[in-house]
C-alpha cells in the first residue's frame, strides 16, 4: 500500500525529459498533458512538434456565420499560443486554415523560421473542395520570399500556396516536398527536382494545368512519389527514378513509361477518375504491369479489375510478376471476377491477398471480355492458380457483408489453399439495401468457418 507521502511520479522527472516527451505526441495530445500535473501546464509550450489546425475550433457542418466566429477564436488562440512559447528550436510546425488571414500566417512563418524549424507545413485548401471534382481552385496565398532563404528546411508541405520553383535552389537539405491544390507546369517540376538535390519524397495531390509528367532529371535520389488526382493537359507520364521505392498514381488512364526500377517496392494504382468505360484501355493498363514486374506488394482498383482483361491477353500476364501481397479495393461485383482471376494467375508467387471491399463502381457501358456464368465462378469448371496451392499463406478481407461473391471466392481459397494459414474476416459496420447489419455479417462470417479447408493450419478470425 502506499504511504500518505506518495509522490506524484511524474514530479520525478526533470523538465527536459518532460519536453522530449510532450514533444513526441501530437499537438492536442500535448495540449491534454496539462492536467497530468501544475508543472505540465506550461512546459507543453516547450513542445517541438507545433500543430495549429482549424478543425480545433470549426466543424465542417456548422453555418459560414458560426465558423466565421470560431476561426476568429482559433486565430486568437494561434496568436496567443505563440507569444508564450519559451523554447528556441522549433522542430516540426503545422498551420492548416481555409480562410488565411496575411498577418496570421506572416507571424507564424517568421516564428517557425526564427525557431530553425526542420518541417514546416503550410495548408490553406478548403475542406469542402472535392477531391474527385474536376474544377480547379487557385490557390489563395503565396509563399513569402523569406521562406526560400531557410536552408536548414528538411521537409516542405504546401497546399493552395503558390511557389516560385526557381526560388528554391537554397533547399539544399530538402527530403520532402508536398504540394497541393495549386498550378504547376512540368518545368516547374523539374526545376524542383534539380533544385533539391536530396529530395527522397515528392507528393503531388490536386495540381492542375502540368502538361505532362516528367520525372526523369538525372541522378535523382527520389525514393517515394505520388501522384495524386492531378490535372495532365496530355495522359502521357515518363518516370525514370532509379533508387524508387514507392509509387502511387491516382488519377486517369494514360501512356505510362516507367525505367526499369531495380528497388521499387510497392505500388498504388487508382483509376477513379477515369469517366468512362473503353475497352481499349485495357492494352493500356496491361503495358503498365509489364513494366511493374519486380513489384512486391501491389495495390489495384476495381477500374483496373474491370479493364485488364479486355487486353490481349485476357487471362493472365505472359511474364509473371513477382507481387508477394496483393491488395485489391474492389466491390466484389461480376464485373471483377475476370480482372481478379487474371491477377491471381499473373501473381503464382503470391503470398498474401488483401481485399478491401468498397463500393466498386459499375460502368453502363461495361462489356465482358467473354463468357462468364457469375454463378459458376470459382465453383463449376475450376481453374486453380499457382499461387492458391503453393504460395498464399494469409488472406485479409476488410469490410466483409458475406455476400454470395465473397463467400464463393473464400470457399474456393479455402478448399484449394494447400498452405494458406490466415484468414481475417474484418466486418463492415454499413447496413445494406436490405438491412442487413454487423450482426448478419457475423453470422455469415461463423458460417465461413465451417467451410471445408485444405489447410490443417489455417486459422478463420472475426474482427
Amino acid at each position: 500500500m502506499a504511504d500518505n507521502d506518495d509522490v506524484d511520479m511524474f514530479s520525478k522527472l526533470t523538465n527536459d525529459l518532460v519536453t522530449v516527451i510532450i514533444s513526441y505526441l501530437p499537438f492536442k495530445e500535448a495540449a491534454r498533458t496539462r492536467i497530468l500535473s501544475r508543472r505540465w501546464r506550461h512546459i507543453w509550450l516547450s513542445t517541438k512538434k507545433i500543430e495549429f489546425l482549424e478543425s480545433f475550433f470549426v466543424r465542417d457542418d456548422d453555418n459560414e456565420e458560426t465558423k466565421q466566429l470560431h476561426r476568429s477564436h482559433f486565430i486568437n488562440f494561434v496568436h496567443q499560443w505563440i507569444g508564450q512559447y519559451n523554447a528556441t528550436i522549433v522542430k516540426t510546425f503545422r498551420l492548416v486554415i481555409s480562410r488565411p488571414v496575411n498577418f496570421l500566417v506572416q507571424n507564424c512563418i517568421s516564428f517557425a523560421i526564427a525557431r530553425d524549424v526542420k518541417e514546416l507545413a503550410l495548408d490553406f485548401h478548403d475542406p469542402v473542395w472535392p477531391e474527385h471534382g474536376s474544377e480547379n481552385h487557385e490557390a489563395v496565398f503565396d509563399l513569402p520570399m523569406h521562406v526560400y532563404g531557410h536552408v536548414g528546411l528538411e521537409s516542405l508541405e504546401l497546399f493552395s500556396c503558390n511557389i516560385n520553383a526557381s526560388q528554391f535552389n537554397n533547399f539544399i537539405a530538402l527530403k520532402e516536398l508536398s504540394l497541393g491544390w495549386i498550378q504547376l507546369s512540368v518545368q516547374s517540376i523539374r526545376e524542383l527536382l534539380v533544385q533539391c538535390p536530396f529530395l527522397e519524397s515528392l507528393s503531388l495531390k490536386k495540381c492542375w494545368e502540368i502538361e505532362y509528367l516528367d520525372i526523369t532529371v538525372p541522378n535523382l535520389r527520389l525514393k517515394r512519389l505520388v501522384i495524386d488526382k492531378c490535372d495532365f493537359n496530355q495522359y502521357r507520364y515518363e518516370i525514370a527514378a532509379p533508387n524508387l521505392r514507392f509509387w502511387k498514381y491516382s488519377g486517369t488512364e494514360g501512356v505510362f513509361r516507367i525505367e526499369r526500377q531495380n528497388f521499387l517496392t510497392e505500388v498504388e494504382l487508382d483509376f477513379a477518375l477515369q469517366p468512362d468505360f473503353d475497352e481499349e484501355i485495357g492494352e493500356l493498363l496491361y503495358e503498365l504491369l509489364r513494366q511493374l514486374e519486380i513489384v512486391r506488394v501491389l495495390t489495384v482498383c476495381s477500374f483496373l479489375l474491370q479493364v485488364i482483361p479486355h487486353a490481349e491477353e485476357p487471362f493472365g500476364m505472359t511474364v509473371p510478376l513477382e507481387v508477394k501481397h496483393l491488395i485489391l479495393n474492389a466491390g466484389m461485383h461480376p464485373h471483377e471476377y475476370y480482372g481478379i482471376n487474371f491477377m491471381l494467375k499473373s501473381c503464382p508467387s503470391l503470398q498474401t491477398l488483401t481485399i478491401n471491399i468498397g463500393p466498386g463502381r459499375r460502368f453502363p457501358n461495361y462489356r465482358p471480355p467473354f463468357e462468364l456464368d457469375p454463378e459458376k465462378c470459382w465453383t463449376k469448371n475450376i481453374v486453380l492458380y499457382l499461387c492458391v496451392t503453393s504460395s498464399l499463406r494469409v488472406v485479409n478481407v476488410r469490410g466483409f457483408k458475406g455476400t454470395m461473391t465473397e463467400a464463393r471466392l473464400l470457399n474456393y481459397l479455402i478448399f484449394f489453399g494447400n498452405v494458406l494459414q490466415e484468414l481475417n474476416l474484418y466486418l463492415s459496420d454499413e447496413v445494406d439495401e436490405n438491412g442487413a447489419n454487423r450482426e448478419t455479417y457475423l453470422g455469415r462470417a461463423q458460417r465461413v468457418q465451417q467451410f471445408k479447408r485444405a489447410s490443417v493450419n489455417l486459422s478463420i478470425s472475426i474482427y
